[in-house]
């Protein structure tokens, strides 16, 4: 990351000082500005397509919806749950830990089943043991 950084602020310094030597020259801004934006976006892009790491997914779900945690564990996933107290009624919170590639997939499972689900994406930093799905 340190090299990365490195080379990225000597071509944004370059590019910086070539944009305000000539700032007589509008279209070199707007073209600079251009870049810039493109970068962010283009980064972005492909850092969700390549998508390393893990994610944490909590998900609420009534309880009549419990086939979802059995169905989810006969595919590999790693499901923790617990029976909690939501406004309409009985729920299930599952907590599920696993490849960020495969993230969007498994909430895609649970809409199937339950269109009303309730689900949050983590960013973990840090964790130590456990069980992750492979593939």
């Amino acid at each position: 990351a340190a090299i990365i950084g490195f080379f990225e602020i000597l071509i944004y310094t370059v590019a910086l000082g070539l944009v305000i030597g000539s700032l007589n020259e509008p279209l070199k801004l707007l073209v600079f500005c251009s870049g810039f934006a493109l970068g962010i976006l283009l980064g972005s892009i492909l850092e969700e397509k390549i998508a390393l790491g893990y994610r944490g997914v909590q998900v609420t779900i009534d309880s009549e919806h419990g086939h979802i945690v059995e169905e989810l564990r006969e595919e590999g996933f790693p499901v923790t749950c617990w029976e909690a107290s939501g406004k309409a009624g009985s729920k299930l919170v599952l907590n599920i830990f696993l490849k960020r590639n495969m993230a969007v997939a498994v909430a895609d499972k649970i809409y199937e089943k339950d269109p009303d689900a309730f689900v949050v994406f983590m960013e973990p930093k840090h964790f130590q043991g456990g069980y992750i799905k492979k593939k």
